[in-house]
């Protein structure tokens, strides 16, 4: 266009750049941002706003208030969608201090906040637990003459399950109901609620009233409640829903069979879990990388060490790549049962296979020898572990000051190295 004699307006400008930055090309839009603005053709709002955005959503937030103070500067004024994407943008640095500061610059630039940037503060508030100041923020929106939606109160009621503040969330969501706004997500909100604050019988019988209100529960539905009835020992109700899932036409995802084979285990049904594992290999639905850690870590745990083993190796043989915890799992019931050596070699195999050890890992090895008073070796890896900058946990603590004189060249270490975090943790 330019080689052609034609100089693009700010329009045609504008929809390059928004199209750049949905194409996650935001580098590139800057580029032509200060392209434009060499060619004579000044950015408008809209063009601003867009980069913005875009520098938000790839938490360059920094940079977008960068780019803000610049727009200001020449004199192009912000607007709701400015402020909007720089408020979501610092909520999701968990910078809500700074996200209520442009709130309250918005109410001096005579700019209304629109339902998406309430929704947006309430939400994040709610999620830090700060739920008395998204109430706050509420009766602002009210007063402003912008009403609550679905997504404002379904924000708050998850704010109060998470303080577990229970009534309150069930007075809302009652509110909701007789709106007439409660929807499928309200349902999911209070059920999960119920299940974490163990009221199993509450999230049932919602879960039936749901039902009753012709909303079709979908999968994070089953799942939530599934779990909560895995949790609450009830594993006879907790099938029946599965069942209930997969007759109504709900498939279960890896998520649902992850939940039944980590309850199945935690109880004690190992060759139940076992069995329904294989039928996972059978099926399109073939086990992950967390269904085989689940099913290794409940063999282990039941002394079914060779079980345990074959589900490990098992697990490269379909071409899955382990991962630390997969790893930490198997190295300690081998641990558990004695089997240092073999423990220390797939220890050793880790990093070969891609997997680098991390703090967890070299704990749980570390603690193996410990317990079988194997000093020599702990020492050496804790050496290790100290090198490559990793803590040792409170167990491994124990064990050390157990097996050692307090004035122990290791003990001081690992107390030199927990502290060295504890300070990098402080600045």
């Amino acid at each position: 266009m330019v080689a052609g004699g034609y100089q693009p307006d700010v329009h045609t400008y504008t929809v390059i750049i928004n199209a750049l930055c949905k194409c996650g090309k935001t580098n590139v839009a800057i580029e032509l941002l200060k392209g434009m603005v060499e060619r004579g053709c000044e950015p408008n709002v809209v063009t601003y706003s867009a980069i913005v955005d875009a520098l938000c959503k790839d938490k360059l937030v920094i940079e977008a208030l960068d780019l803000f103070s610049q727009m200001r500067n020449k004199c192009i004024s912000p607007n709701v969608v400015t402020y909007t994407c720089l408020i979501q943008g610092l909520c999701n640095l968990g910078k809500w201090n700074q996200a209520l500061a442009l709130l309250k610059e918005m109410a001096g630039q005579n700019i209304s906040p629109n339902i998406i940037t309430f929704n947006i503060l309430i939400d994040n508030l709610c999620k830090e637990g700060l739920v008395s100041k998204a109430q706050e923020i509420m009766k602002i929106m009210i007063q402003q003459g912008v009403k609550p939606d679905v997504v404002t109160y379904s924000s708050l009621m998850d704010g109060f399950c998470l303080c577990n503040q229970m009534d309150e969330a069930t007075k809302l969501f009652d509110h909701m109901v007789s709106s007439g706004i409660a929807d499928v997500f309200s349902y999911n909100i209070l059920i999960n609620g119920y299940c974490k604050s163990k009221r199993i019988d509450e999230a049932t019988k919602l879960f039936d009233e749901m039902i009753k209100s012709s909303l079709v529960p979908n999968f994070v539905t089953y799942n939530t409640l599934i779990k909560g009835l895995w949790e609450a020992r009830q594993p006879g109700i907790a099938l029946e829903v599965f069942k209930n899932m997969c007759s109504h036409g709900q498939q279960p995802n890896k998520v649902t069979f992850s939940i039944i084979l980590d309850g199945l285990c935690k109880q004690g049904y190992l060759d139940e879990a076992l069995a329904l594992f294989k039928a996972m290999e059978k099926s399109r639905l073939k086990p992950d990388c967390v269904s085989f850690t689940i099913l290794i870590d409940g063999m282990c745990k039941a002394g079914r060490l060779n079980d345990a083993k074959e589900l490990f190796f098992r697990h490269f043989e379909k071409g899955l790549q382990a991962n630390v915890y997969t790893y930490s799992t198997i190295i300690k019931g081998l641990c558990k049962e004695g089997l240092l050596e073999e423990a220390y070699k797939v220890f050793r195999g880790m990093e070969k296979s891609g997997c680098v050890p991390n703090g967890c890992c070299y704990n749980v090895i570390i603690q193996g020898f410990l317990w079988h008073k194997d000093v020599a070796k702990a020492t050496q890896l804790i050496d290790e572990m100290v090198d490559k900058g990793f803590s040792a946990d409170a167990t491994t603590f124990e064990l050390v000051i157990h097996l050692s004189r307090n004035d122990d060249l290791i003990l001081r270490k690992l107390r030199n190295r927990s502290k060295c975090s504890k300070d990098a943790n402080f600045k």
